[in-house]
């Protein structure tokens, strides 16, 4: 009886144990919002970063990155964006991520209407549903993005991110409407579209603006495709270097293109994704070292980063928590007593 009784405080014992260490790990919340300007609801996935809730912090405002193709996107871009902001490493300020759930993916992300024949079937029209784009970014700009503003503490800086036909908008909300977004990223864009209606539209741009508007980035992927090549996909290729063969010419735009070898048309977007970021918020990232010999240095670095990005950075108040312990467990006093100050200034505490 004596067994018995131990083997029962053993079971009880484990089911509290293992059952209170079941803490469930989120990446995100789901949200439903009506669109008036799309007739339907649309279904939108928001990552909130990890000091978002910190209450040993001040609330901080954020950076809002809009990813399209969401249900595909978002588990790993989520991940990804977090580890790159992670200090003292930071490549990139902690951001916002709202993945946006494709409902017709089609008619939102294309720009004109599809008068494209089936090469099995010439009474057919492919794409039949397309040539939405318009509505989609008046959904994106007059609802979605206040509604994030308003439920989030956002920063006045975004980025549009999308793949393929996702790129394809992305570059075409650049050319029609650039003050939208302050980054946009197009991962191997299928600029081949409607007789590559986007490269002429890229053109009749510059023709007419001389160049794009200040602090705008712009970052292109592109994958070697080196098997589909051989099929159907040399339209998208050659319709990318087109584009790439137009844009650099104009220094007014912060631009990168990337050719990764070895990966395909389904697989470009991780790769260009964290170099994408990596490029927009190209000088984020300071060395804890040297600001220990010119603790300055610092505020010069992000007032030069805020010029680059026309928009304000300051330190983030977690960082400057990281900065101080470095200090103090060197025993570097001098510069201690500045970050305290620069925190107090930047943080003051709420009485």
């Amino acid at each position: 009886m004596n067994n018995w009784f131990k083997i029962l405080f053993l079971l009880v014992f484990s089911f509290f144990i293992f059952g209170n260490a079941q803490e469930k790990l989120t990446i995100g919340e789901k949200q439903t919002l009506f669109s008036k300007v799309l007739n339907e609801n649309r279904e939108i996935w928001v990552h909130l970063p990890k000091t978002y809730h910190d209450t040993t912090i001040n609330p901080a405002k954020y950076p809002v990155i809009y990813l399209l193709d969401g249900e595909i996107n978002f588990e790993y871009y989520t991940g990804l964006s977090d580890f790159i902001a992670r200090t003292p490493y930071a490549d990139i300020p902690e951001c916002i991520v709202v993945g946006i759930k494709n409902t017709e993916r089609t008619r939102d992300l294309t720009p004109t209407k599809s008068q494209k024949k089936s090469p099995v079937n010439p009474a057919l029209t492919l794409f039949a549903d397309s040539g939405g784009s318009e509505n989609f970014v008046k959904f994106m700009q007059e609802e979605l993005k206040p509604f994030i503003s308003k439920n989030y503490r956002t920063q006045e800086y975004s980025v549009l991110v999308g793949h393929s036909f996702g790129g394809l908008f992305a570059i075409n909300v650049l050319l029609t409407h650039p003050e939208y977004f302050n980054a946009y990223v197009a991962n191997d864009p299928s600029l081949w579209w409607d007789n590559e209606v986007t490269i002429s539209r890229t053109k009749d741009y510059l023709e007419k603006n001389k160049k794009f508007p200040a602090n705008k980035s712009l970052y292109v992927s592109q994958a070697d495709n080196e098997e589909q090549q051989k099929n159907w996909n040399s339209d998208m290729t050659q319709a990318i270097e087109k584009f790439k063969g137009i844009v650099e010419k104009n220094e007014t735009l912060n631009y990168k293109h990337s050719f990764f070898k070895g990966e395909t048309h389904g697989t470009v977007s991780y790769p260009g994704n964290y170099e994408a970021l990596k490029f927009i918020f190209k000088g984020f990232r300071t060395d804890i070292k040297q600001l220990a010999k010119n603790p300055g240095l610092l505020e010069t670095e992000y007032k030069t980063f805020s010029g680059k990005m026309g928009s304000e950075f300051n330190p983030s108040e977690s960082y400057l928590n990281v900065v101080l312990k470095f200090m103090k467990s060197n025993d570097f006093k001098e510069t201690e007593t500045y970050f305290i100050n620069l925190k107090n200034k930047l943080y003051p505490k709420v009485k």
